[in-house]
């Protein structure tokens, strides 16, 4: 059996971890004022022809919320393997994995100005996939060592 003694540096990645909570619901309130500017209403995730149609939306309106959805869902899909790489990296990494985190976060919002903008300027924050990478090392690293104690 290996004890796991978590650091009260752990407090770290919490904290990002809610910082990423936030994130997504700062993420969140751009798609809820664009379906109120559009008429587009849940559960549509994007207009159809037929919809942007009946509802008269320009080319420009239609682009416009498909981004700040892309923003949104973008992020969900991301936060899904994430999160959990985060919390696992910061058991035995808990400054490391707070602070590839962090960087994280920064990179995502940059990722998001960007994409509000136009969709070729999302790659702009796309930088944050390299602290993303080191969460996931030192993930792997956390398998390795429990693995090695295991067989040792």
């Amino acid at each position: 059996m290996v004890l796991i003694d978590i650091p009260a540096s752990y407090g770290y990645v919490v904290g990002v971890a809610v910082g990423l909570w936030i994130q997504q619901i700062l993420f969140t309130i751009p798609v809820g004022l664009q379906r109120s500017k559009t008429g587009i209403k849940p559960p549509t995730l994007y207009p159809n022809d037929k919809l942007i149609t009946t509802l008269k939306l320009s080319p420009e309106a239609v682009d416009t919320y498909n981004r700040t959805q892309r923003v949104h869902q973008n992020n969900m899909e991301f936060l899904v393997i994430y999160f959990p790489m985060l919390l696992l990296a910061g058991i035995k990494n808990a400054e490391h994995a707070a602070i590839a985190g962090a960087v994280v976060i920064a990179g995502r919002f940059v990722t998001a100005l960007g994409y509000y903008s136009s969709a070729e300027k999302r790659i702009l924050g796309g930088w944050f996939h390299i602290p993303e990478l080191y969460t996931v090392y030192l993930a792997g690293k956390l398998a390795f060592d429990l693995i090695s104690a295991a067989n040792a």
